[in-house]
């Protein structure tokens, strides 16, 4: 699935949006937005944009569909974040089996 204009459709088919909710949205009509997904038009990036918004999805989701786009940076601030998180659970942890076996 290569094609942009046929990922926009799965996607919507995915999360149950109907296309006259989309160009409704965009302010256009459903005829508009159905001739901007259909092989004989370009989609211009504001387009992609605006779409990409109604979704609820990233660009890159749209363009990387099905596969949801992973940093490929390990370090990135939310994996550290969940990283300490888990560190914090697993010293809190081995605090209370120390303590409990202390009762």
């Amino acid at each position: 699935m290569n094609d942009i204009r046929e990922k926009i459709k799965e996607i919507c088919k995915e999360k149950g949006i109907k296309q006259e909710v989309i160009a409704e949205k965009m302010g256009i009509k459903q005829s508009t937005l159905s001739q901007k997904l259909t092989r004989n038009a370009d989609i211009k990036f504001g387009v992609l944009l605006n779409i990409a918004d109604i979704l609820n999805v990233d660009v890159i989701d749209i363009i990387k569909y099905p596969v949801k786009y992973v940093p490929e940076e390990d370090n990135c601030f939310k994996c550290r974040e969940k990283d300490k998180t888990i560190e914090n659970l697993n010293m809190l942890l081995e605090e209370y089996k120390k303590k409990k076996g202390k009762l």
